[in-house]
């Protein structure tokens, strides 16, 4: 059986649990967009608009930003993308809330749910995994690197670009972006569960093996 033509998919899970990384690998074996709601709001907050503003305050501290603003950055982005074209949003829904209001969200760009793909890791590997994560600034693009990936560390090198941490990524912020993401993701995990729409997939394993063990639940 093939892949259906147009699959929406979400990605959830603890951050560094490398849902980014997944899904760029995942796109690049099936026509999928990536939406990637830190891109987007990232890219809000190099506008220097009160909006941006707003995110960064909250990204900065380790929180997460309101639905209200969620939905504005996130309903722009899907409006341009082609009725043919089947996504992957990494980073949203965060809450229960969200999850809830996600069918009728999707509803209003004629849009289902395919899968919800849950990447699972224990909370010692994100605090590793973030904590040695850098920023990779080109002039063209930022792309994550870890100080203990060699590969990743020359080719930012390679590319001209220059090593920054995220402010989210300080220790101390990264504990407390765990316990915000158990306080307030964990719910839609059993709701998710509740639709059948939820697959765990064990994150702990390299990216690509990952992406394949997605894309078998596709095919």
């Amino acid at each position: 059986m093939g892949v259906a033509p147009v699959a929406n998919i979400v990605f959830i899970g603890p951050p560094g649990a490398g849902k980014s990384t997944v899904a760029h690998a995942v796109s690049e074996l099936l026509p999928l967009d990536v939406i990637s709601t830190g891109v987007l709001l990232r890219a809000e907050i190099a506008t220097g608009s009160l909006l941006g503003q707003q995110i960064a305050a909250a990204i900065d501290h380790g929180n997460l930003v309101t639905d209200e603003v969620m939905h504005q950055v996130l309903g722009a982005y899907i409006a341009t993308l082609p009725a043919t074209h089947g996504f992957i949003l990494d980073g949203y829904p965060r809450t229960l809330s969200q999850a809830q209001y996600l069918p009728t969200f999707l509803a209003q760009y004629s849009r289902t749910l395919t899968l919800v793909a849950l990447l699972d890791i224990p909370d010692d590997m994100v605090v590793q995994r973030l904590s040695g994560r850098r920023m990779c600034v080109t002039a063209n693009e930022t792309f994550p690197v870890h100080v203990d990936d060699p590969a990743s560390l020359a080719e930012c090198h390679t590319r001209g670009g220059t090593l920054a941490m995220r402010p989210d990524d300080a220790p101390e912020i990264v504990v407390h972006r765990v316990a915000v993401y158990h306080a307030t993701t964990q719910p839609l995990i059993a709701y998710f569960d509740q639709l059948h729409l939820l697959k765990r997939i064990d994150a702990r394993r390299p990216a690509d093996v990952v992406a394949q063990a997605i894309v078998g639940l596709l095919v």
